[in-house]
């Protein structure tokens, strides 16, 4: 089983994941885990310094700690951690923001969701 992190603050979208990624879950392919704050993410994964996680989905505009540094921290501790990130701003600068600091892959809301389940395949 692999596990899939998702770190965003509106909790309306978990449940999306949940049905986006039902056959998968349902399988026992994958498992998600969600967070709403930097924080919160990175003890967990502090906590569990043993556990493979598979792909986190991490929003760019986060309360208190913003995307970039939350990507910052985990790629500090784990730089080889698969981190893709998202956000509703498009801007050019803001993907080469993101990806500059570490991320494999900037992906804009609304969400790709079939995108987005080939990047948790590969």
């Amino acid at each position: 089983m692999e596990r899939i992190i998702v770190v965003d603050d509106e909790t309306d979208l978990f449940p999306v994941f949940k049905i986006k990624f039902r056959r998968e879950i349902d399988s026992g392919a994958i498992q998600m885990n969600f967070f709403t704050s930097g924080p919160e993410v990175i003890q967990f994964i502090d906590n569990n310094p043993d556990l493979d996680i598979k792909l986190i989905l991490l929003d760019l505009f986060l309360p208190g700690m913003n995307g970039i540094e939350i990507l910052k921290a985990l790629k500090e501790k784990r730089p080889h951690l698969k981190i893709i990130m998202y956000s509703a701003h498009a801007e050019d600068s803001v993907e080469k923001e993101a990806l500059g600091a570490g991320a494999d892959k900037f992906l804009t809301k609304p969400l790709n969701f079939q995108e987005m389940k080939r990047y948790v395949a590969a």
